[in-house]
């Protein structure tokens, strides 16, 4: 069943320029054609043109500076329309093109009911129009007519709104190819989410079977031969699962810190905290004595942050130096600029390729993919990391080290600079961001 629709096939926001200029122009060819033949005739009646194109004009500017409803401007121009009816006749060629123009402009950006009112006052006044010239009333009011310049008229007429149509199908077409577009786009965005869905899961699925495989092959170990292994491998052992299971938790911090982010509702506890130790502790714990790294921030170094969230970053960078970086690694400090203190990570690994860079910090993305990689990570960890520092007070950024390597800097108040905040205070403002 057919049903008039309470929306506009487009929106007349976006076609409110185009249309109303459409009309101050339209208007003001019969400005020009009225004075024209007044000159031309020697007569006042062409005047009348100019008179209802002055109307329209005024009123198109009216609605091209404000937001006054559209339907009034068809109504204005329906029935200036039928004032030059009065003067001219009712032709039927000539009317059925003004009707036309009616018809497709009401029903672009009219919903289907006002379109329907626009028309049909249209018609009632051809109607009108046609019954007094049936019964010889327009000869009389035919000013136009009696000024011979009905000709004239309707050439304007016809050539004003055949163009109008025109240029009216020409914007409408162009709002529906940029709406077209813009589903592409969400359509694109959407597989695009659905794509990163799914390896979020095939990668979270791939790095907790890891430490849990792990742990449950030396549980199984410890509980088959605890009473006839050495004291020293079950320290190992033990060593190896506490280590698993630290590496477990810290994935779970990271996947569960995201929706949080999203919501604005990760609370933050900022403390003055030494920055040296805080480092010392976090490399110490990831890298122990297997891998060669220095830290170089001086001692008495203090910075208001959350000692959580910043071994969390630490820890993220680090990693991500361990995975990416070559055989040394170096934490190192100074000063930014008043009261802002700078710390980097830096690797002689193989850098980020500068059309990477980008890439980097956005979720779910790492460098190699797949469930075949060596690398570990659910391609969290920097834009994880940018966020939080970003909601202590700083930011994250990458950088090329010279002569080759990655280096990864973020800042972060330093304590003495910065007023003390309320313990446990919330943040508002987390939604994840990429650069």
């Amino acid at each position: 069943m057919f049903r008039l629709s309470a929306r506009a096939p487009i929106s007349y926001d976006e076609m409110r320029g185009p249309y109303n200029m459409l009309r101050i122009a339209g208007a003001f060819a019969f400005i020009c054609a009225g004075v024209v033949g007044a000159v031309a005739l020697k007569s006042p009646a062409p005047l009348l043109l100019a008179a209802t194109g002055t109307v329209t004009a005024a009123d198109a500017l009216i609605r091209l500076r404000t937001r006054a409803s559209v339907f009034g401007g068809f109504v204005v121009d329906t029935t200036a329309f039928f004032v030059l009816l009065a003067g001219r006749g009712a032709p039927p060629a000539t009317c059925a093109i003004v009707v036309l123009y009616l018809i497709v402009a009401a029903s672009l950006i009219l919903p289907m009911g006002y379109a329907a009112l626009v028309v049909g006052y249209a018609t009632v006044l051809w109607v009108v129009a046609a019954t007094l010239e049936d019964l010889g009333v327009g000869g009389p009011v035919g000013l136009l007519e009696r000024a011979g310049f009905t000709v004239a008229f309707d050439r304007t007429v016809i050539v004003v709104f055949t163009l109008s149509v025109a240029i009216a199908m020409l914007g409408a077409m162009s709002a529906l190819l940029r709406a077209q577009d813009q589903q592409a786009e969400a359509l694109a965005q959407e597989r695009r989410a659905a794509q990163l869905k799914n390896e979020f899961v095939s990668m979270v699925s791939h790095e907790l079977r890891t430490p849990l495989t792990g742990i449950a092959g030396f549980t199984d170990t410890l509980g088959e031969n605890w009473e006839t292994l050495p004291s020293r491998e079950v320290d190992e052992f033990l060593a190896i699962m506490r280590k698993e299971t630290d590496h477990l938790a810290n994935l779970v911090e990271d996947i569960l810190v995201i929706p949080r982010l999203e919501a604005g509702q990760l609370r933050l506890d900022p403390v003055a905290v030494d920055l040296a130790t805080e480092t010392h502790s976090v490399a110490e714990l990831l890298f122990g004595s297997q891998r060669d790294y220095a830290v170089s921030i001086p001692a008495g170094v203090t910075v208001l942050a959350d000692r959580t969230r910043l071994h969390q970053i630490l820890r993220n960078l680090l990693e991500n130096a361990r995975k990416y970086g070559g055989d040394q690694i170096l934490i190192e400090g100074e000063l930014a600029g008043p009261g802002v203190y700078r710390i980097a990570v830096s690797d002689n690994g193989g850098g980020v390729a500068p059309e990477d860079r980008d890439r980097i910090f956005e979720h779910f993305e790492q460098l190699s993919k797949g469930d075949g990689r060596m690398e570990q990570g659910v391609g969290l960890g920097l834009p994880i990391a940018r966020t939080l520092t970003r909601a202590m007070g700083g930011d994250l950024w990458y950088e090329d080290r010279f002569p080759v390597g990655a280096r990864f800097c973020f800042s972060v108040p330093l304590a003495d600079a910065a007023a003390p905040r309320t313990t446990d205070t919330e943040v508002d403002d987390l939604a994840p961001t990429s650069s």
